[in-house]
């Protein structure tokens, strides 16, 4: 049968074929790719292909290389908080389980976490980053390390270090997750004459990428990774966490914004009841001074008739006092 590459993702439709499991073990606990193979009836069949350890060392575009749980859940979420805070820096982009073709010998990897400095547009990429072409260069990686065999943990701990160290890659970080803890949890390696030398941790447990400015630590209590900013001080959000802040920022927000606006309504009737009260003073007032000259008429034997009652009532406090003081004074109407 004659083999030909498939497209990446999922296969298109006809038939398609899976190899048979040998014995007792899963081909495919490793993952898959998709080939077309020309059978000799001349028809093509879509073949799922169990990746083997090799294939992890040297990726394709396309491939389906199955995580645990918790290997996933350990680095992912930060990677991606790696590569918002590092993305701010022109130049550098961060890629995770992104297949790159490295520079020194056309092969390709794909890093849990990879940094690339250079002048490299993400945008026109469709397939497998090959560094040399796009001008990008790989200076930081970091693997979550596999103990479910012993070639796979070679590959990051041995096979990865000598190409790393080969493609001039100025740091490489490695950590076990937390259901395959082993006795040296995290160890950061740095470049210096063509080989890697690990770092030593701080007082703090902390091991410091001078190439990232961030320091890395397995928290001892949640037994998770945790990244600081070593500038700041202050540890990396992952996405879930951000969101997390932000839906608390917008509820307190939102808290103060409709106790803002009760004590403004709460103000706007206190200002209204005053307003009340004094329009109400204002007409007592009003009313018992149109009454006290209506009291004096009577005792003066003045006239108060319909036209002085109407006068009397388009009159203001003032004028009202002054009518009062004249009426008591003279004794008489006004002319």
């Amino acid at each position: 049968m004659e083999a030909r590459p498939a497209t990446a993702g999922a296969p298109r439709t006809g038939q398609v074929r899976q190899r048979p499991a040998s014995g007792a073990e899963n081909p495919f606990r490793l993952g898959y790719r998709w080939r077309y193979v020309t059978g000799p009836d001349g028809r093509e069949v879509l073949e799922q292909i169990p990746l083997t350890a090799e294939d992890l060392v040297y990726p394709q575009e396309g491939d389906h290389v199955s995580q645990g749980l918790p290997h996933f859940s350990f680095l992912h979420p930060q990677a991606d908080a790696m590569r918002r805070h590092l993305e701010k820096r022109p130049g550098t982009r961060v890629t995770s389980d992104v297949v790159l073709v490295l520079r020194h010998d056309g092969k390709n990897c794909a890093p849990d976490v990879a940094v690339i400095e250079g002048d490299v547009d993400t945008s026109k990429i469709t397939g497998a980053v090959g560094l040399a072409a796009v001008g990008g260069r790989l200076t930081f990686a970091f693997e979550a390390v596999s103990t479910s065999e012993q070639e796979i943990e070679d590959k990051d701990l041995k096979r990865n270090v000598v190409r790393y160290a080969k493609e001039g890659v100025e740091e490489y970080f490695t950590v076990y997750p937390v259901a395959e803890r082993r006795v040296r949890d995290l160890v950061g390696r740095r470049l210096e004459q063509g080989g890697y030398v690990e770092i030593p941790p701080d007082a703090e447990g902390r091991v410091y990428s001078e190439k990232l400015g961030l320091f890395f630590q397995v928290d001892a209590a949640t037994e998770e990774l945790v990244v600081v900013d070593a500038r700041t001080g202050k540890r990396l959000l992952t996405s879930d966490e951000e969101e997390t802040g932000r839906m608390e920022a917008e509820r307190r927000l939102g808290e103060e914004m409709a106790a803002r606006e009760m004590e403004a309504e709460a103000r706007r009737q206190a200002e209204e009841c005053a307003e009340q009260e004094a329009e109400a003073r204002r007409q007592a007032e009003v009313h018992g001074l149109r009454r006290g000259v209506e009291d004096l008429c009577a005792v003066l034997g003045l006239a108060w008739d319909g036209e002085r009652r109407a006068r009397v009532e388009r009159m203001s406090p003032s004028q009202l006092e002054t009518l009062r003081r004249h009426l008591v004074q003279e004794k008489s109407w006004p002319e």
